[in-house]
């Protein structure tokens, strides 16, 4: 039953679920009165950033002095990771704190089902006003995700900004905007996404050649291919610059361009009347291969920990300073997390857990694993040791499984070596895939009359996606 299930949901004809521990019970609701404690919630997001590229988690090059800050200010998880690398269904997962076995997101649904409650919609329920500015169509406000926001600023259909430098500009000034507008007497929840340091790595001046140092200039020179394996992808090749060194140079100064503009917000709320009483959170909705495993400048086609493993910083009002935390934390755990922060009810059957007790003196969550999925039929569940990898081909699964303890860089498949820790990793794999299985047999209920289609799309949205490399059937040739 076990093999059938896990064969069935890589097939997709079992609708994949979601990564994350297995299926644990959901927080039980709080007691609170609306609007909570009264705490504003400011949630950053870096579309694509890699945590090991950051000066808070040990990078070499000074990319991030402002997210670096702010660690120093607050908790920093060294072991968070998104459960799916890809932009659109990232999101969908971090704004219900769902899985998808629970919020329906599926190849036939691939958007944000209005059924699910959202952590604005939960948030502007309680009393707060609500506001987010965002770049990258992928969460455009026809796919559900302005649910619950009394403002929603999409970038992209703004043609007044001509380049995404000027974008990113923009959504910096509309949170300075925000937090000057603001009101004490109500609690706020403002969310900003920058889609920098997304390719193409096109960062503006002085951040283009901050880094081209001697180490961006070595190593051997790639190919130029067509796609994202083997060599320089030829969209996003710069003539004459043929080394892999160059486009981490360029992605690191992307790094730091952002980092200037989230300084600026962060500076901003720091000197206003609700700086003391704002609950910060810093995450990414997935990480990037930069030529690791042959796979460049590119996310999602597979789950090693260049795709999977993100930043993630909490900073709470009288929260510890300076903390590090090496508990097992998900993009799912946000919405608890700030739920639990501002003493607000939780909706019922979420799949995260809440990590806010760590920014104190409390324990985070007991899991052991977390579990993760992509668009392209792979599944995987690791822990500190080991990382199994289930894939289909030809109507089979077949199974890798990496020793990240002596082999972090997860380049070798010990699952011939090793078969006893390949049945304990898949048994884990195949429980969870049974365990939400049977939550798709309430959700099924939920989609059942609603709409196959995979939302609604503007001209400028699908210009913008096209221009980050993406392929929508919806946008036409």
């Amino acid at each position: 039953m076990r093999r059938r299930a896990l064969v069935l949901m890589l097939a997709g004809l079992v609708v994949l679920p979601a990564c994350r521990e297995r299926a644990a019970p959901s927080p039980p609701p709080r007691a609170s009165s609306a609007p909570g404690n009264g705490w504003n919630v400011l949630l950053l997001t870096v579309d694509t950033l890699r945590a090991d590229h950051l000066g808070a988690y040990g990078y070499r090059r000074p990319t991030s002095p402002h997210i670096d800050a702010l660690a120093s200010r607050g908790t920093t998880f060294d072991r968070a990771y998104t459960f799916w690398p890809k932009t659109r269904a990232s999101f969908v997962m971090m704004l219900t704190g769902r899985r998808p076995s629970q919020n329906g997101y599926s190849h036939r649904h691939p958007q944000l089902l209005d059924f699910n409650p959202t952590l604005a919609s939960v948030l502007k329920q309680a009393g707060y006003v609500t506001a987010a500015v965002v770049d990258n169509a992928n969460v455009a406000k026809g796919l559900g995700y302005a649910k619950g926001f009394d403002s929603y600023r999409e970038i992209w259909e703004q043609p007044e900004l001509k380049t995404e430098w000027e974008g990113t500009q923009a959504i910096t000034q509309g949170g300075l905007e925000f937090l000057r507008g603001a009101k004490a007497e109500r609690p706020f929840f403002l969310w900003l996404h920058y889609v920098n340091p997304h390719a193409p790595y096109e960062p503006p001046a002085p951040y283009d050649k901050q880094f081209l140092d001697a180490e961006a200039q070595a190593g051997p020179k790639q190919h130029v291919v067509s796609g994202f394996r083997g060599g320089i992808p030829r969209p996003l090749y710069v003539p004459g610059q043929k080394r892999v060194g160059y486009y981490v140079a360029q992605y690191d100064g992307e790094i730091a361009a952002v980092d200037q503009q989230l300084g600026l917000v962060l500076d901003a709320l720091a000197a206003s009347p609700a700086g003391g009483k704002t609950l910060v959170v810093l995450a990414s909705d997935h990480g990037e291969s930069l030529g690791e495993h042959d796979y460049y400048f590119d996310h999602g086609e597979d789950l090693f920990e260049p795709c999977l493993r993100i930043p993630l910083i909490v900073a709470a009002p009288g929260g510890r300073r300076g903390q590090r935390s090496d508990v097992w934390a998900s993009t799912l755990d946000v919405v608890p997390t700030v739920l639990d922060a501002v003493k607000v009810p939780y909706p019922p059957d979420l799949g995260g857990e809440s990590l806010f007790a760590v920014t104190g003196s409390g324990a985070g969550p007991k899991r052991e694993r977390l579990f993760a999925q992509n668009d392209r039929n792979l599944m995987t569940t690791f822990d500190g040791h080991f990382k199994l990898v289930a894939k289909l081909e030809d109507g089979r699964t077949s199974y890798a499984l990496y020793d990240r303890a002596s082999d972090p860089g997860e380049r070798k498949d010990v699952a011939g070596e090793q078969p006893e820790e390949l049945r304990r990793q898949r048994r884990e794999l195949e429980l969870f895939v049974e365990a939400t299985d049977r939550e798709w047999a309430a959700t099924r209920r939920r989609l059942e009359g609603a709409p196959q289609s995979e939302g609604t799309l503007s001209r400028e949205a699908c210009d913008r996606l096209q221009a980050l490399g993406y392929v929508d059937s919806r946008c036409g040739p």
